[in-house]
């Protein structure tokens, strides 16, 4: 297995994200492109993609009028499996935390940080080898744990597309991963006025 952060969720799911910014904080060139193959290829493979809660909770906050088409979205598709943040996944929490504080590291955004520190335990606890995300802090959290995470800007360029005959069938294998077998695609959600693309407000963070 391995798991998505709300980084990659948004970004599979949000009609328009906004472009994210590679290491060196500038935007990461056809993001729409390396997205789209690397949904052709977990669609193509047998891989399940797992989403811890704490995940999907920062996914929700973040989506705005989305949320309830998220959901939909996410329980259609056989693809998704939704990890709880359980006893071991805490215990790995604990260890995290501990590790830092002797690290005296900085408590900023403690509400963001929860999360990722969440994300990162849980991981660990599934024994997962790679996670999904675009957030240097899970990064770097995941180091710890010789974790790899693989970042928007990390994903291949997708290669030149060939001319392929006309298709009267299936729409492409991008909406593979996000339906289920023998069933209708699933469309993306429509654009909505609010962008949920934009960090929550710090009250909607911390609460969450």
């Amino acid at each position: 297995m391995k798991l998505c952060d709300s980084s990659y969720l948004i970004a599979f799911l949000h009609p328009n994200p906004n472009p994210p910014m590679d290491r060196q904080g500038n935007p990461v060139t056809h993001f729409r492109e390396r997205i789209s193959a690397l949904i052709e290829e977990l669609s193509a493979s047998n891989d399940v993609i797992g989403v811890p809660t704490p995940a999907l909770a920062e996914t929700l906050v973040r989506s705005g009028p989305n949320r309830a088409q998220y959901m939909k979205i996410l329980g259609d598709s056989w693809r998704f499996q939704l990890v709880p943040f359980d006893a071991r996944a805490a215990i790995e929490t604990a260890e995290l935390v501990a590790a830092i504080k002797s690290n005296k590291d900085q408590w900023d955004r403690w509400a963001k940080v929860k999360f990722d520190i969440q994300i990162v335990a849980t991981a660990r606890a599934e024994g997962v080898s790679v996670i999904y995300s675009d957030d240097q802090d899970i990064e770097r959290y995941a180091r710890r744990f010789d974790i790899r995470v693989i970042r928007i800007c990390d994903l291949p360029m997708p290669p030149p597309e060939e001319a392929k005959p006309i298709d009267s069938g299936s729409v492409g294998a991008q909406l593979g991963m996000f339906e289920p077998p023998s069933t209708p695609a699933i469309p993306f959600p429509e654009a909505q006025p609010d962008d949920a693309t934009k960090p929550p407000e710090a009250g909607e963070a911390k609460d969450a």
